[in-house]
């Protein structure tokens, strides 16, 4: 058995991007950022607020995972 804590997501185009904390019983929890199964596509215009929203879900892992760390135990 083992706990799932969502840690971020959100839309990246039409693609859900999920981060989560996974802390299985019997070995050391881990991260996993799960993609599209499918390539995300954008334009050479939309590229910019493509690479910004996946840099913000990674920021808000990061942050949800030091506020777990802090006080989630």
């Amino acid at each position: 058995m083992h706990q799932r804590i969502d840690l971020a997501s959100g839309m990246v185009n039409h693609d859900r991007l999920l981060v989560e904390l996974i802390q299985p019983t019997d070995t050391p929890a881990f991260i996993a950022v799960n993609w599209p199964t499918a390539a995300t596509v954008c334009t050479p215009a939309n590229y910019p607020a493509v690479a910004a929203s996946i840099t913000r879900i990674i920021a808000e892992s990061a942050t949800a995972l030091a506020r777990w760390k802090a006080y989630g135990r």
